[in-house]
């Protein structure tokens, strides 16, 4: 009885040795960039807490192929830029972060950071502030095409 014990435990520990973890959700920053370009709107943003998705109403957001970040309304046009990497451009493999850079407004600021990365998909970015003391988070979606 002893021997079949052992023999089961050592081809249960054989078994989860062999599990990958790996995930087929993670991709590279090459990849992701090409799933963030496009036309998104603000489906949340919160500051501390406080639910502010409504300052962004009305935005479309672009992020275009060059690196060029656009912010528009009926009314209004900014201009700015976009990567995934760090402030130092680092855009490897390991890299979290999408960075944003745009001004013209309060908004604008709100979008501006070197947001760490929590999602992103063909119709969602999920962001979040690298500094956990402002609990800032937004939250993409991907505009109808």
């Amino acid at each position: 009885m002893k021997t079949s014990l052992k023999i089961f435990v050592l081809l249960l520990a054989v078994t989860f040795a062999s599990c990958s973890r790996s995930n087929d959700d993670n991709v590279t920053p090459g990849d992701q960039s090409k799933q963030v370009k496009g036309d998104w709107y603000v489906s949340l943003y919160t500051d501390s807490g406080k639910d502010e998705t409504s300052d962004f109403s009305g935005y479309n957001f672009s992020f275009i192929d060059n690196g060029s970040f656009t912010a528009t309304t009926s009314t209004l046009s900014f201009t700015g830029n976009w990567y995934i990497g760090d402030k130092s451009g680092d855009d490897s493999p390991s890299s979290n972060k999408l960075v944003i850079n745009i001004t013209g407004n309060k908004q604008m600021e709100d979008v501006t950071d070197d947001w760490l990365i929590i999602k992103i998909t063909d119709t969602e970015i999920w962001l979040k502030d690298d500094n956990a003391a402002s609990m800032e988070e937004i939250h993409f979606t991907r505009k109808n095409q």
